[in-house]
C-alpha cells in the first residue's frame, strides 16, 4: 500500500507541474524565438573597382587590409564570390535587385553621363533629368524598396553616379553624393586629390549613423577606392619594389610601359593599387569603429563587397588593360564579409556564389520574406554552415557594352561567349582533363540561360525599352539610339576601348601621336593588333575617321598600304591607307552603319602607327553605301 500511495502522490504531484514545466518551456521558447527573430538594421559597404585578388585578405602578399581582414574574424567570408557583370552600373543593378543585367536592363552608360549633367544635379540633392524609358522599370523592385515596408529608413551614400543615377528615386528616404572629380581633398599631399572621398563618405555615415542609431535602418554606403586613377596620399603609397619603377605614380609613361608588357610596370601598376586598397581599408576602419562605439555591431546585419575587380593588365595577350570590360576572374571576382549576431565567425566559405544573391540573403538574414522574382538565392544556410546546400553548380556573368559577352563558371572551368559571331574562351583552372566535353557541356548551360534571360526579360512591360535584351538580340531599339554617342574618340589611354594585342608593339619616343601615346609595329602576319571600340553601341550612321602620326625613327619605312578592318552590323570591310600621307590630320574612311569596332593590324607593307580613331555620328544619313564607296575611293 505504502508503494502505491507514494506512487499516486508522486503521480498527483507530478501531473500540474509537468504541465507547468511545459508551460515555462513554451514560453523560455517563444521568447528565444522572438529575441532570434528579432530584425536587424543592414548596412551594406560597397566599395568601387576592389578585386579579391589584389587583398591581402584573399592571399595577396601586400599587406592591405587589415581592418577588413578584422571584419572577416568577425563573420563569414566568402572566397569565391563573382559579379555578374564587370563595371558598376550593371553590377550595382544587380546588388540592388537581384536580377540577372539583361533582366534589369541597366547594362549601359547613362543617358549624356559622362559629365556634370548626371553629377552637378546629385551633387545638389537633386535627381538627373534622364528620359524615364531610360530608368530603372518601376516593375522591378530594389533593395530599399522591399524593406521600406517594414519599418525600415533607407539611405544611401555615395560617390559614383553610375552606380545611383537609375534608383535615385527608388526607396530611398535620404541619399548624400559626392562627386568624385569635383571635390579633391586638399589635405591629402602627395596625391592629385582625384577619387578621393573616402574622408567625406565617411564622415557623412558617421553623422547619420549617430542620428539614427536608435531606429531601424538600412544604409548603403559606396566607397569610390580603390577605382583608377592610383595615387594614394603618401601614408598610404607604401609598396615599393626597386626593381618596378619605385619613384613613377599613376601616369602616362607607366602606362605606356605597361601597355607594352612590361612586367615591371604591371607590378608597379599593382603595387599603386595596394596602396589604394589601403587607403579605403582605413576609412572603412573608421566606419567600423563608429558601428562599435554606436553598440549597433549587436543588432545589425553589416556586408562588405565591390562591385567589380580590376584586370591591371593580366591579361596581356588578349586584353592588355587597365579598368574593367571584360569576364576574366580578375574582373569578376570581389570580396564578400557578413557579420552580425549569429552569423560564425572567422569562417571560410569556397562556394561559387554571385552578387545576384545578395538581395534574397539580406531579405532572409532579416526574417523577411524573399521576392520571388530574384534570381538569386539566400545564403543564410550556407552561411550557417549547412555542408547540404551547395549554393549553385553553375554562375553567370555578362557584359552588354565594347565587346558584348557571355559567362557561365563551374567548378574549374570558365566558359565566355563572345555576340554576335559566337566566338567561345573556355579557361581551364588546376585541370586539363575533358576540355572539349566541358565546352560543350558549358555551351549548352549557356544557351539555357540566355534563352532564359530573353523570355524574362521579354515578361516585363518595359521591354521595349530593354537596352540589355536589345544588345543580347542584336536588334536596333530606340533606346540605343537615344544612348549612341554624337562624336566617341579612342585614344590609346582608353583601356578596353583601346586593346593592343601582340608583343611586337613598342613607343616611338621621337614623334608623338595624339595625346602623347605613339605605338607602332613592324610589319607581319596580322598577328599584332589594336582593336578600336566605343563605350555604347554606335546605332545609326557614324563617319569613321583617323589620325595617325609619322615615324620618328627615318631607319624604317612607314606603311603605304596600312589596312583598317571596320566591323559593323551583318558585316566587315578593309580599308587600305596609306600612312606616309595625310599625317597629323583626321582622315574618313566613310560613313557606316552601327559600327561595332575598327580593327588595326600589322598585316601592312611597312611599319604601321596605331593612331587613333573617331566615330562622328551623321543625322539623318541616306545612301550610306553610296557614300562609303565613294570615301573609300578617297583614301
Amino acid at each position: 500500500m505504502r508503494g502505491r500511495k507514494e506512487t499516486m502522490r508522486r503521480e498527483e504531484f507530478s501531473r500540474p507541474a509537468c504541465v507547468l514545466a511545459v508551460a515555462l518551456l513554451s514560453v523560455v521558447a517563444h521568447c528565444q524565438t522572438q529575441k532570434r527573430l528579432t530584425p536587424y538594421n543592414i548596412i551594406l559597404l560597397t566599395s568601387d573597382q576592389l578585386s579579391a585578388d589584389y587583398m591581402r585578405l584573399h592571399g595577396s602578399p601586400y599587406e592591405d587590409t587589415p581592418n577588413l581582414e578584422a571584419l572577416a574574424a568577425r563573420g563569414t567570408s566568402f572566397t569565391r564570390m563573382y559579379a555578374a557583370a564587370p563595371w558598376t552600373t550593371p553590377s550595382f543593378g544587380v546588388v540592388l535587385t537581384g536580377l540577372f543585367p539583361t533582366v534589369h536592363g541597366m547594362t549601359l552608360p547613362p543617358y549624356k553621363g559622362r559629365g556634370g549633367s548626371i553629377s552637378q544635379p546629385m551633387a545638389e540633392g537633386k535627381s538627373p533629368k534622364i528620359p524615364s524609358q531610360l530608368l530603372l522599370s518601376s516593375r522591378k523592385p530594389t533593395l530599399p524598396g522591399l524593406l521600406k515596408p517594414y519599418g525600415m529608413i533607407t539611405a544611401a551614400d555615395n560617390s559614383n553616379r553610375w552606380s545611383i543615377w537609375d534608383v535615385m528615386d527608388r526607396g530611398w528616404d535620404e541619399w548624400k553624393f559626392f562627386p568624385a572629380d569635383q571635390l579633391p581633398v586638399a589635405e591629402d599631399h602627395g596625391s592629385d586629390g582625384f577619387y578621393l572621398t573616402a574622408p567625406k563618405t565617411t564622415a557623412w555615415a558617421q553623422q547619420w549613423l549617430t542620428q539614427h542609431q536608435n531606429q531601424r535602418f538600412f544604409l548603403w554606403v559606396h566607397y569610390m577606392e580603390p577605382h583608377a586613377p592610383f595615387n594614394a596620399p603618401d601614408e598610404f603609397n607604401k609598396f615599393h619594389s626597386a626593381e618596378n619603377y619605385p619613384n613613377l605614380k599613376d601616369s602616362v609613361d607607366l602606362h605606356r610601359l605597361a601597355k607594352l608588357q612590361n612586367i615591371q610596370a604591371i607590378h608597379r601598376m599593382q603595387e599603386l593599387y595596394a596602396g589604394r586598397i589601403l587607403y579605403l581599408d582605413n576609412y572603412i576602419g573608421k566606419l567600423l569603429a563608429t558601428v562599435h562605439s554606436l553598440d549597433l555591431d549587436k543588432n545589425t546585419i553589416l556586408i562588405f563587397t565591390s562591385n567589380n575587380g580590376d584586370p591591371l593588365y593580366s591579361h596581356p595577350i588578349n586584353f592588355n588593360t587597365v579598368d574593367q570590360r571584360s569576364l576574366y576572374s580578375r574582373d569578376l571576382h570581389v570580396p564578400f564579409i557578413v557579420t552580425g549576431l549569429g552569423i560564425p565567425a572567422a569562417r571560410d566559405v569556397h562556394e561559387l556564389v554571385s552578387n545576384y544573391d545578395i538581395v534574397p540573403t539580406i531579405l532572409d538574414l532579416d526574417h523577411l520574406p524573399v521576392s520571388a522574382k530574384t534570381h538569386g538565392v539566400s545564403l543564410q544556410q550556407t552561411i550557417q554552415g549547412d555542408a547540404a546546400t551547395v549554393p549553385y553548380r553553375y554562375i553567370f556573368a555578362e557584359e552588354s557594352n565594347l565587346i558584348p559577352q557571355y559567362s557561365v563558371r563551374r567548378d574549374r572551368y570558365m566558359l565566355i561567349e563572345t555576340m554576335p559571331g559566337g566566338g567561345i574562351q573556355l579557361t581551364v583552372h588546376k585541370h586539363l582533363g575533358q576540355i572539349l566535353r566541358q565546352a560543350a557541356a558549358m555551351k549548352r548551360i549557356l544557351d539555357e540561360h540566355i534563352q532564359s534571360e530573353i523570355k524574362q526579360a521579354k515578361s516585363y512591360s518595359d521591354k521595349p525599352n530593354n537596352t540589355g535584351l536589345a544588345v543580347l538580340q542584336n536588334r536596333d531599339s530606340a533606346n540605343l539610339q537615344l544612348l549612341a554617342d554624337k562624336q566617341t574618340v579612342v585614344q590609346a589611354t582608353g583601356g578596353a576601348h583601346y586593346q593592343r594585342n601582340g608583343r611586337q608593339w613598342r613607343m616611338d619616343t621621337a614623334m608623338n601621336n595624339l595625346w602623347h601615346f605613339a605605338y607602332l609595329v613592324p610589319s607581319g602576319t596580322g598577328k599584332a593588333s589594336v582593336t578600336y571600340r566605343s563605350d555604347t553601341p554606335p546605332v545609326g550612321h557614324y563617319r569613321i575617321s583617323v589620325w595617325y602620326s609619322g615615324i620618328g625613327d627615318k631607319r624604317m619605312h612607314q606603311a603605304t598600304k596600312a589596312n583598317y578592318t571596320l566591323v559593323f552590323r551583318n558585316g566587315s570591310r578593309t580599308v587600305p591607307v596609306n600612312q606616309q600621307h595625310g599625317q597629323a590630320t583626321w582622315k574618313s574612311l566613310g560613313i557606316f552603319h552601327d559600327p561595332a569596332s575598327v580593327i588595326r593590324t600589322n598585316r601592312a607593307n611597312g611599319a604601321v602607327v596605331a593612331g587613333t580613331v573617331r566615330f562622328e555620328k551623321i543625322a539623318n544619313a541616306q545612301g550610306g553605301k553610296r557614300w562609303v564607296a565613294k570615301e573609300l575611293r578617297a583614301c
